[in-house]
């Protein structure tokens, strides 16, 4: 499998006493995952999905489904561990189906006690795919959520309806304003996937 993600680590003072030099700071990891097709075994008839590679085998879709949960929770899990002991407090996802995918990596047997909440709007992508978001829900409390409609358009005039961009804001243990936008998208000319999630701390 192969693995792409971006880690950002975020770190800030927790106390601070006027009286002494001494600070205390915590660092938390907020990264982005492209998860590459994360469908599951369901052929849904509004969309394209049976394009997907696991919709494409004819034999044994739930045992690779439940292998690929079990590695991306993995990959996951493993993020920023080195360096906070800790599991990731924020993750932008690329390229999952639907909401259930996610639910299903969350609660997973490596991720389950981290207490992961989900924001996730279903986009108009002809495939199905869409982008989202999960987030430890002890640490991260989100304030406002949405979609936001992207539209390609090419000179032809012809329209390419793709992923929505995924809108976030929330506080970061309660002192810390945070605008997150998940976005990922594929340009059907040069054949690459694009993707990327931009983070804005604001004091």
């Amino acid at each position: 499998m192969k693995l792409y993600y971006i880690i950002l680590f975020l770190t800030f003072i927790i106390s601070h006493n006027s009286y002494s030099s001494e600070k205390r700071f915590k660092v938390h990891t907020l990264a982005f995952y492209n998860l590459e097709n994360l469908f599951d075994t369901i052929n849904d008839t509004s969309k394209r999905d049976e394009a997907s590679p696991i919709m494409e085998m004819k034999y044994n879709r739930s045992e690779v489904y439940n292998k690929k949960i079990k590695n991306l929770s993995k990959v996951i899990s493993g993020i920023g561990f080195e360096e906070t002991k800790t599991l990731p407090t924020i993750v932008g996802l690329c390229e999952v189906e639907n909401k259930n995918v996610v639910e299903d990596l969350i609660n997973s047997d490596l991720l389950k006690n981290a207490n992961y909440g989900i924001s996730h709007f279903d986009s108009p992508d002809e495939r199905g795919i869409d982008v989202a978001l999960i987030y430890r829900k002890n640490m991260f409390k989100i304030l406002n959520e949405n979609s936001a409609y992207l539209e390609l358009k090419y000179a032809s005039g012809k329209i390419n309806y793709t992923r929505d961009q995924l809108v976030v804001e929330g506080v970061l243990e309660n002192e810390k304003f945070i605008s997150l936008s998940i976005t990922g998208h594929q340009d059907q000319e040069e054949n690459l996937v694009l993707d990327h999630t931009e983070i804005k701390l604001l004091n």
